[in-house]
């Protein structure tokens, strides 16, 4: 009996270590998210060898079919239009993620390792933030990510703790120490999306709220939730009058940026040259709206279109990155590219909202954390194109299928105790 339980035993000591290496070391270390997503894609692949029965549901089947279509439709247009296979490498992440899926929706981990590894995660980003601007002199804290990924993803991380406070409810006895580590690692959250001057954080943060209050608002405790949001929006204020506040420098310079693009037709700024890219990709996806463009053309139409003095020529300096997920997919991938990517949004977000008023809290926890991971990346590119880069797609695709999978295993009672 013992020979026979051990295989199962080490296979989910395997996907929790993994699982509490990827939050962990996110922020600890260059390329620290890829410690954990290098055992969990190895548990994966190793799992799929075995060609294993496998029970899944629709939903399953859909999210997985979502990862792979994002990967071919990428694959397809490269071929197709001769485009660097540069891009290829994100979206291979994708594909790869397929086969953790399938081992984490069969094997459960222990959902200790996921909240664990959150709160050390982003207390780290704080040890990591102070070195870089009180050490290095640097103006805003960037750690290993850059400096928008870096705001970006401790705001999820926050997002986690803050669902991780009514997770520690079914804790017994250690309810306490987890929520005391959970307000611990919101306030390291908040720290470092202010010390990283992420503005594309802000934009997330009311549907983030609409999502809380979905899932965990009701009458009974609707005036916890009234004075706990008095009390964030007093902190807000706080933060916002402080003398050199950080805060208020990144609203201001917002303001001026659209000023002076307003009145002075100034585009060479951070939100200047946004505008200036996004009218440079409207006006050129109307011309080759189904299949894209070739980079190198696209290139050579803005060079056309800023020799004609129709667009400024900042936007030559970004002609391969348009700081808008949307319009990058549907400009070099086609009207194909764009679907790809709004359904991988969009499938998986669907899924998890459905779960949002689950009777059992652990179900709605996790849907809380995965459809606020989601909804949060659908605002950050708006402004940028997160996942252009190993750090920004990583991050959401691993963390998605690890909560899809701790979800639908809480849905049907298998994810093992604490």
């Amino acid at each position: 009996m013992q020979n026979r339980r051990l295989p199962q035993l080490t296979a989910v000591s395997i996907e929790t270590l993994g699982v509490f290496l990827f939050f962990a070391l996110t922020f600890a270390l260059p390329s620290g998210y890829s410690y954990g997503a290098s055992v969990l894609l190895l548990g994966g692949l190793a799992f799929v060898a075995q060609r294993p029965a496998m029970s899944l549901s629709a939903e399953d089947k859909a999210v997985a079919w979502v990862l792979a279509v994002y990967f071919l439709v990428s694959l397809l247009s490269i071929l197709y239009l001769d485009n660097s296979t540069k891009s290829l490498d994100q979206s291979l992440r994708c594909l790869l993620a397929i086969p953790i899926l399938l081992w984490m929706l069969h094997v459960p981990f222990q959902l200790a390792a996921l909240w664990a590894g959150t709160v050390l995660g982003v207390v780290s980003s704080v040890g990591i933030a102070v070195w870089q601007l009180y050490g290095l002199g640097y103006d805003r804290a960037e750690g290993y990510l850059n400096i928008i990924h870096f705001g970006n993803i401790a705001l999820v991380f926050g997002v986690f703790c803050l669902g991780g406070m009514f997770w520690a409810g079914t804790q017994g006895r250690k309810a306490w120490w987890w929520r005391a580590a959970f307000v611990l690692g919101i306030a390291c959250s908040l720290y470092s999306v202010v010390a990283s001057g992420s503005r594309g954080s802000w934009v997330a943060m009311p549907a983030i709220a609409l999502l809380f209050c979905v899932a965990f608002i009701d009458r009974r405790n609707a005036w916890r939730a009234g004075i706990a949001g008095a009390v964030a929006a007093v902190v807000v204020a706080g933060l916002f009058a402080m003398p050199d506040s950080r805060l208020k420098a990144r609203y201001d310079a917002a303001v001026s940026d659209i000023v002076l693009f307003m009145q002075k037709d100034e585009a060479d700024t951070s939100i200047g040259a946004r505008f200036v890219m996004w009218d440079g990709a409207v006006e050129n996806i109307s011309k080759r709206p189904w299949l894209g463009w070739n980079e190198q053309e696209y290139a050579n139409e803005l060079q056309r279109m800023v020799d004609a003095g129709v667009l400024d020529d900042v936007a030559l300096k970004f002609s391969d990155n348009l700081h808008n997920n949307y319009l990058q997919a549907w400009a070099f991938q086609g009207l194909p590219g764009l679907l790809a990517l709004l359904a991988l949004y969009a499938v998986p977000l669907a899924g998890f909202c459905r779960r949002l008023r689950h009777a059992d809290i652990t179900v709605r926890t996790l849907a809380f954390c995965g459809s606020s991971l989601v909804a949060g990346y659908v605002f950050f590119g708006l402004t940028q194109v997160i996942l252009r880069r190993n750090n920004g797609i990583m991050f959401l695709v691993l963390s998605l299928v690890i909560l899809w999978a701790a979800m639908r295993r809480a849905e049907k009672g298998g994810s093992p105790g604490v």
